[in-house]
């Protein structure tokens, strides 16, 4: 909207103009910096997955399988019969060693705790940012509304 009401430069009698580009610019950069806040999201989850890994924790494993027959016969000496069955088997493993926190993994599991803290305040601080930079831009351009839409006022 504010780019498409920019009118063709002149020597004077720019304010409006002026106005426009400097509401433009606080856009793009309030745009650029929350972008670089939420690239911050799926190093997260990554680096928790490592953190959760190194725990050593017992992981579970399910496969199952399930078999159906069916089978119809017709004009036998006992008449037409028909046969069904289901086979199910379900196999469950479990690998690695039960959590011990209160010794060895203490430290890594504080570690953790950590990660997500800091996850925690860095969204928190970047949606109270996003808040206020949209409260500023929207009260800019309150106050400026009619530069944007005729900036040379005409």
């Amino acid at each position: 909207f504010i780019t498409l009401h920019i009118p063709q430069m002149e020597d004077g009698n720019n304010f409006g103009v002026t106005v426009q580009m400097t509401i433009g610019k606080a856009l793009k950069e309030v745009k650029e910096s929350l972008v670089k806040k939420l690239e911050f999201i799926p190093s997260y989850y990554s680096s928790r997955a490592d953190l959760i890994d190194k725990f050593g924790l017992s992981k579970n494993i399910v496969s199952k399988t399930k078999t159906m027959t069916k089978s119809d016969v017709k004009g036998g000496k006992d008449g037409d019969e028909s046969k069904e069955s289901c086979t199910e088997v379900t196999e469950e493993k479990t690998t690695g060693a039960a959590l011990d926190v209160d010794s060895k993994l203490y430290n890594r599991f504080m570690a953790l705790v950590k990660l997500d803290v800091n996850c925690y305040v860095n969204a928190r601080i970047g949606l109270v940012e996003c808040r206020d930079s949209l409260l500023m831009i929207l009260d800019n351009v309150e106050k400026n509304m009619d530069k944007f839409t005729s900036p040379k006022g005409t």
